[in-house]
């Protein structure tokens, strides 16, 4: 059975509660997003975001492992603090660290976690925090907070910053009618510029000088990249290989330092979850499980419903008959 889709959507106040990561995707249609399910479950989201004026507080929960990529628009700046019911993680490559914030600043950033993801986030206009960094500090806004990655900061701060974000979020979604007011807008905006800047100020102390991605690292991308668009291809590990510029035991290596599968798994969950878009996206009655199923490379149905069920908890056919009804 597919998991009942609920919105919000009260002026500056919004939310999805969905089990479709291309509706979730879409929702947030200012983030360039891609979801793609790791692990088996009937994947569950709920989101929720307020805008404040010059940033955007948002909270996103989803149970099962998964990962998240993302290109945002150059005039914002997010900042994340990932809440304590969460499993592991890796961002960008890098295995979780302890009491950091998690800064995807620097243009495309990707995120792979284990189990469940819990965070919090604001999302600042680009112009407006470089300005309120000068006159509340000033100095410049630091270049290491640009960079895409997570950074060590203070437990105390951080926990402040997740709380209070938490709190802003919660008291916003009960009373939607306090951000038609521009003042309590105001009042919200600068609390969470304070929160932000707080959990960023130590890291500009704590943090080592970014070291260089590794060349496998480089190599692994190119191959994401690659079967985002053309997994359905069945490419090869030669081929796998030969887009990465790496040898094959290079290439798992680094996948497996990267997201913890292989590169052959990686592709076969792609060709899966790019099943579930299509067979959630069915329009009409003549498109069949089967016909899906080629497209992706799946050549014995058996096989592929089985694969699919173990992952996603449902058939195919009732993945389509949830949409049809």
């Amino acid at each position: 059975m597919q998991f009942p889709q609920t919105k919000v959507n009260v002026t500056r106040i919004r939310g999805i509660s969905t089990s479709n990561v291309e509706e979730l995707a879409q929702f947030q249609d200012n983030k360039n997003r891609l979801y793609t399910q790791m692990q088996a479950g009937l994947l569950n989201s709920h989101y929720i975001e307020a805008n404040l004026g010059e940033v955007q507080v948002f909270r996103e929960r989803l149970n099962a492992g998964a990962r998240i990529e993302a290109t945002p628009a150059n005039m914002y700046l997010p900042f994340a603090a990932i809440l304590p019911e969460s499993g592991d993680y890796r961002f960008c490559g890098r295995s979780r660290l302890d009491n950091s914030i998690i800064q995807a600043t620097g243009g495309h950033w990707d995120f792979c976690f284990d189990k469940r993801l819990d965070y919090v986030c604001t999302a600042f206009n680009r112009e407006s925090l470089h300005i309120s960094c000068e006159i509340l500090t000033g100095r410049e806004l630091p270049k290491q907070w640009l960079v895409s990655q997570a950074s060590v900061t203070g437990v105390k701060p951080l926990l402040r910053y997740a709380q209070g974000i938490s709190n802003i979020l919660h008291k916003v979604q009960l009373q939607p009618e306090l951000l038609q007011q521009e003042g309590i807008r105001r009042l919200l905006s600068a609390q969470t510029l304070k929160l932000t800047l707080d959990a960023l100020e130590p890291t500009v102390a704590l943090n080592d000088k970014l070291r260089p991605q590794a060349r496998r690292i480089l190599g692994v991308r190119r191959v994401i990249d690659y079967l985002q668009v053309h997994a359905a291809l069945l490419p090869s590990m030669q081929m796998l290989c030969e887009i990465a510029d790496l040898s094959e035991r290079s290439l798992e290596y680094g996948f497996q330092e990267y997201l913890n599968v292989t590169p052959i798994r990686y592709l076969r969950l792609v060709r899966l979850n790019g099943a579930r878009v299509d067979l959630l996206s069915v329009i009409g009655s003549r498109v069949k499980v089967a016909d899906i199923a080629l497209k992706w490379g799946f050549l014995e149905l058996g096989r592929f419903s089985g694969e699919y069920k173990q992952m996603f908890k449902e058939l195919p056919s009732e993945t389509m008959s949830n949409i049809r009804c």
